[in-house]
Parts: structure tokens; sequence; C-alpha cells
């Protein structure tokens, strides 16, 4: 990159390297133009204008076509993967789209990888509010551009809406500034950690961990205990999540939908988290609440006629089961997984269930006998074992506990298996350059569907000692930082964010249907300090460290009270909506209401696997090349 220079020509400056032009900036009327050097392939480009003006565009044209796009979280190469609403291409009726900052995973940022192998990138400084458009001209070029004042259009993204445009205003100004990113790429679709690695140097802070992690603990279980639930025919469960009802003006348990083995009710993970809290402290209404959950499932849940496929989700008492519900593959997945760590820690108890493996090897046989030849697993089967909707990564929740049947049995079937679905699901990976489907209320481009996949690299590695998983798993973890909120957005006075100081450094988006931020990446915090280890990266450390500190916000200690609503301890909101897109009725940039299980269940998985806890009580102490 001692090559790339910025070459004016008339009224044109053009970034080349030697003879290639990687872009061109066409100077506007009044303005002049200048390039600061940050550091190799960074430039902060400043637009000085003889007069103040109250809108301002700044904007590139790729020298050569693209062939790869990213607005981080929210459009993937065009999107169009599945049929949840979302980005669609790079414009709408003939308009290009425009994003608006918080959106964007780095601040107002758009990416493009070129046919002449060359990527570049332009981003926002973190104090500054315009919003970004990327799309192709008329000539094959692609255009970068920063949009003051803040905007979307032509349409905005709303929770399974479209809603109208919106359109902010500023104060008229005669400085704008963007920052310029360039360099050659090395491997087609994952060259963006180039500019990952920038953007974290650049706009990243040290973190001091928001809760140290025995209060979490207490309050955690504290909230567990408040969601178990005993029906009428004598299932146990714990109800999914607190919702704010109008009538009564209280945060109350969910009412329908209400039990899961998984996802988003994680009934098994909160009964190991119950049990280990009993070994922790000889707590018997821990233990007695999670084995009487942990039966209740094997006994209720079992489908006749299909060996080992379970039903995951209820309404209310199985009995009374009425609801059509698919069985997907990351229900399946988690259950068997968390039935296998169910099994061990009831053997600790001094009370063991051998039941709860055969449940879980159950779950796991279903699966790899319906395995498809490619390695991949379907996402969701009928009750009568029929597929019910074959595509996504989603099948890559299966892996993990795959690979724990083979560590139990030493069958080298479930090995090949796991390794042939990894393979499978990679590739999608590594030829797209995203993965699919894992979050259930969507149908897209997502991040969840990548947690699993990272998981099972590192458990590869772990059984098989090839270096081949932990590149493997530097590829995913690339991605998912690609979802990973790399600044702290400064919201107007007046939002809820701001009033609660909320910080979204490090926090992960969700997919590009449902464009808000959430805790689920907690699940990977063990995964990036692995990283860490293996490599000897520091970054992986501070990701890792970043994501638990993101995510160990807005936990109550059954005082923290937001828009006059208190929390019960150890509840969290499920999301944080970060921009427009939100729940009807509640204002944007506001937390979402909805205190759901899994984030309590997944910062408690992290907790009980990890024998240390120094890390998580200092938070994110530096950031190594900050710039």
């Amino acid at each position: 990159m001692k090559n790339f220079q910025f070459l004016k020509k008339g009224n044109r400056f053009e970034l080349t390297d030697g003879n290639v032009v990687l872009l061109t900036v066409d100077t506007a009327a009044g303005a002049t133009d200048s390039f600061e050097k940050i550091e190799d392939g960074a430039w902060r480009w400043t637009r000085k204008l003889d007069r103040p003006l109250d809108q301002m565009q700044l904007a590139f044209d790729t020298g050569t076509a693209p062939e790869y796009t990213m607005v981080p979280a929210v459009n993937y190469n065009g999107n169009g993967w599945g049929d949840s609403e979302e980005y669609v291409g790079d414009r709408f009726e003939g308009t290009p789209w425009t994003y608006e900052w918080h959106r964007v995973m780095i601040p107002a940022c758009t990416y493009t990888e070129m046919a002449s192998r060359y990527a570049v990138a332009l981003m926002a400084e973190q104090d500054d509010t315009p919003s970004c458009s990327l799309y192709k001209t008329e000539n094959g070029m692609e255009r970068h551009a920063l949009v003051w004042p803040e905007q979307a259009g032509p349409k905005m993204l709303g929770r399974h809406e479209w809603k109208p445009p919106y359109m902010g205003a500023m104060e008229p100004r005669n400085l704008f500034c963007g920052i310029i990113f360039a360099f050659p790429i090395d491997r087609p679709r994952h060259s963006v950690r180039r500019l990952l690695d920038f953007a974290w140097r650049y706009y990243g802070h040290p973190i001091p961990a928001p809760m140290q992690p025995e209060d979490m603990w207490r309050y955690s279980i504290a909230f567990m205990k408040s969601l178990w639930t005993l029906e009428k025919d004598g299932f146990v469960a714990f109800n999914r999540g607190l919702q704010w009802y109008k009538s009564t003006c209280f945060f109350a348990k969910r009412d329908q939908i209400k039990y899961e083995i998984g996802w988003v009710g994680q009934s098994a993970s909160a009964s190991n988290a119950l049990l280990c809290e009993y070994l922790r402290t000889g707590d018997e209404d821990a233990y007695e609440k999670a084995s009487m959950c942990l039966d209740a499932w094997p006994k209720y849940t079992k489908i006749d006629g299909v060996e080992g496929l379970v039903q995951i989700k209820f309404d209310g008492a199985p009995s009374d089961q009425t609801r059509d519900i698919p069985i997907d593959a990351c229900n399946l997945g988690q259950g068997a997984f968390q039935y296998f760590e169910a099994a061990d820690l009831m053997e600790k108890c001094g009370t063991p269930r051998p039941e709860y493996i055969d449940y879980a090897m159950g779950m796991v046989n279903f699966a790899v006998d319906r395995q498809l030849a490619s390695g991949e697993f379907a996402k969701s089967w009928n009750k009568d074992g029929s597929v019910r909707q074959q595509n996504g990564t989603i099948g890559a929740f299966l892996i993990p506990a795959i690979l724990e049947a083979y560590k139990r049995t030493g069958d080298d079937r479930y090995l090949q298996s796991a390794v042939r679905a990894f393979d499978c699901y990679y590739k999608e990976l590594d030829d797209n350059g995203f993965t699919t489907a894992g979050a259930l209320d969507t149908y897209c481009i997502d991040k969840e569907s990548s947690s699993p996949l990272l998981g099972a690299a590192l458990a590869l590695y772990d059984v098989t000692h090839e270096q081949k998983y932990v590149d493997c798993a530097e590829d995913v973890a690339w991605y998912i930082s690609t979802w990973m909120m790399h600044y702290t957005a400064k919201y107007p006075a007046d939002t809820t964010l701001a009033k609660i100081k909320y910080d979204t450094l490090g926090i992960t988006a969700v997919s590009t249907a449902h464009n808000a931020v959430d805790q689920y990446c907690l699940r990977d915090v063990r995964a990036f300090l692995q990283l860490a280890e293996i490599t000897g990266k520091k970054q992986w450390h501070e990701r890792g460290m970043a994501l638990w500190c993101a995510a160990s916000q807005l936990i109550s200690d059954g005082t923290l009270c937001i828009r006059g609503k208190v929390r019960p301890a150890g509840s969290q909101d499920e999301a944080v909506f970060q921009t427009r897109w939100g729940r009807p009725l509640l204002p944007p940039f506001n937390p979402s209401e909805w205190l759901v299980m899994w984030p309590c269940a997944f910062r408690m998985e992290t907790l009980r696997y990890m024998d240390d806890w120094s890390a998580l009580r200092q938070g994110v102490d530096s950031i190594e090349g900050k710039i």
C-alpha cells in the first residue's frame, strides 16, 4: 500500500495504486477536498465549503466493477436470501437505498470488493450523524456516499413492516468529514477483516464491566426461578419471559407460546444453571425446580411413531397443545446438548438420570439419520418426521450435540456426520460471505446461524487437533464481527438510550430483517477468548470481552426503572432498538420491554463454563494498536 496516492486531475481526485484506479472523487462546486493519511490504507477526507450548507454528499465511485458489497448488518451483497422483509438489492423502484448511521455496525459504513482485487470502504466519524448509500452507477461502478442530514429512504425498514422514509435536519456548516479505507484483497468475501480491524482500533475504547459476575449469577438465579411454572397436567418448564401488559401495567409471564426447550425459552439451559447453583450452594429449591423441569420434557414431549423426534415448544400444557409448531434444528440441537450436560450434572448431584442421555441421543439420531449426502440437515420438520423447511445454516446448531454424542460413544458415525455438516455450512459462508436462518422469527441472512458454526469449528479442533478448524473459526469470528457495533453511538439527549447511557460498543445486531441489537453473542464470548488463547491475537480477547460487557448492560438488580417500568431482578430486555426499527407504540432508541429467558441462560452458560472469572470482572482494559 506504499504506492497508494491521491492524484488530482482537473475537478477530480483519483486514488491509485500504480496504474490501478481504486476510486474517483468529483469535487463539488465551491468546495476544497483534502485527504489526510491516518495510517496505511486509511485517510480522513475533509471537504471545506466557501459557504455553510444544510445538506451534503461525500461520494466516490469505484475504479472497477464491484464483485461483492456490504453494509455491515444491513445488506450483504444485495441480500435476497429467504423471504423476510429486508433491504433487497441496492435500490427500491429506481431510487437507491439510504441507511441511517446507527443501523450500521461501523458508522454509516459501506464496503466494496472489486474485480481488480482491491477493496474500498467509506465511513463516518464517530460523533457525526450522516446516512450512507451504496449503489451501482450507470457505467457499472459502485458509488459510496455519506449523506447529510440523516435520512432513510425511499422507505424505511421496521419490524416486519415498511415505514415511510425519514428525513432529518441539521444546522448549516461548511466542514464535512469521512474516512476512506482501501487495500488489496487476498480472499474474496473474507477480506473485510482488514476493515474490521481498522474500525476496531479507530473507534474502540476500554469498557469497564457493567456488573460483577458474582452479582450477575445471583440475580440470574432469582430471575430463572421466577419463570418456573407447573402446568395443570404436571408439565414443568420455564416461561419464555416477562411481557409488559398494558391492561395491568405490570411485567408478567408470557401467556402464549410459553415454553421452549432452547432458542428463546431455554428451559433445559436454565435447569442446568439451577443444578449448578445447587452444587455451589446446596440450594434445595434450585435442585427441585431444575429436576422437575428436566424430568418433564422427556416425559411429555416425545412424539409417537417417530423415534427421537420431540416437541420443542408449547403454548401451555402439552395436553392442550393445538398449534402446529415446526420442530427446528436450533431447538433440537440446543436441547440435546443441554440434556447431555444435565446428565453429567445430575451425576454430580448424586441422582443419576441415564434417561437424559437417551433423550439427547434420540434427538441426535433423528437428525443424523436424515442428514443429506451434502452434510446438510433440514431447517425444520413436521411432527410426522417429514421436512418442513430445508435450507439454512441453522442446521449447524446440531453439530455441537452430534460431537458430544461422538465423545460419549466413540462411534465414528457421529464424528463423520459432524465433519460433513461443518464442511457444508462453512462452504456456504466461504462462497456467499454470510450465514442464514438461525433467527427463527425471520428467514434471512443473520448472525445467530454463525454462532454454532464457530462453536463447531473449535469443538472439531479440540477433537481432531487440525489447524484448518482454527482457521475456519477465525473466518466465522470475523463474519460475526460484521454484526458487532464498533463504536459508541451518540443519541439525542431526550432519547431513552441517551438517558440510561447505553454504550453500543461490542453489542451485535440480529439479522438483515431485524435491525436491532441483542445479547445473543453472549454464547460466543468463550469462543472468542479461546481463539485469543490459540492464536495469540489479543483482538479476539478484546472483542470477546466487549461482547460480554455490552451484553451485561441493563441487567436489573431489582431497582432498574426505564420509562417508569421497574424490571425484576435478573431480568434484561431481549433487544435494544438502537435505530428506528422496533415494536409498535414504542419510541425509537429504546430497550425492547420484552424480558426474555435466553439472555439470562446464555450469560449463565458463560459463567458456569468458565472456572476463572477474572477477565469478566476486568472488562476491556485496552485496545491494542489503538489509533
